[in-house]
């Protein structure tokens, strides 16, 4: 299977020595929103950018990633250097963690947008893909993943839900 062409230049780039973080750091916000969903798609996962929806309020999931039974909220964080500080990864997770809920009572009251979409009756999972944080960790029920480590962690994903 072919990769797409950002993936291509962004795998030359770490070929030559360059670290993941600064071949993808040269992309604009939307450009890291297509890499995350470009690494979702490799791994067989249908992938909606930008999700609005209404429940009471109006929401916006940066992507959404289905295979099988599991529905991926992902919340892409390019944050700029300078890790962010750990509270600042915990709020934005317990953020995740409202869209996501609000997203899955959308799904589970709307069945004509749930076949549209291709959602299971499944889990929904909160989950942040970031550039710059080291390790893939848990905050709440989101799973904060660095980009570099977003292929292991969607291979790995059934065992660790």
């Amino acid at each position: 299977m072919s990769l797409v062409p950002d993936l291509e230049r962004i795998s030359r780039q770490v070929l030559r020595g360059k670290s993941i973080e600064d071949a993808v750091g040269k992309f604009d916000w939307q450009e890291f929103e297509r890499i995350v969903g470009d690494i979702f798609r490799q791994n067989d996962f249908r992938v909606s950018n930008n999700f609005r929806f209404k429940t009471g309020r109006r929401w916006e999931v940066d992507l959404v990633a289905v295979r099988g039974g599991t529905v991926f909220c992902v919340d892409c964080k390019r944050w700029s250097a300078g890790r962010p500080k750990k509270w600042g990864i915990a709020k934005a997770a317990r953020e995740q963690e409202k869209r996501t809920k609000a997203m899955g009572k959308f799904f589970r009251s709307n069945v004509i947008a749930r076949s549209l979409m291709g959602i299971p009756n499944g889990r929904f999972v909160p989950m942040m893909a970031t550039l710059h944080e080291e390790e893939v960790v848990r905050e709440g029920q989101t799973f904060v993943v660095p980009v570099k480590k977003l292929n292991s962690f969607i291979v790995q994903s059934d065992e660790l839900l």
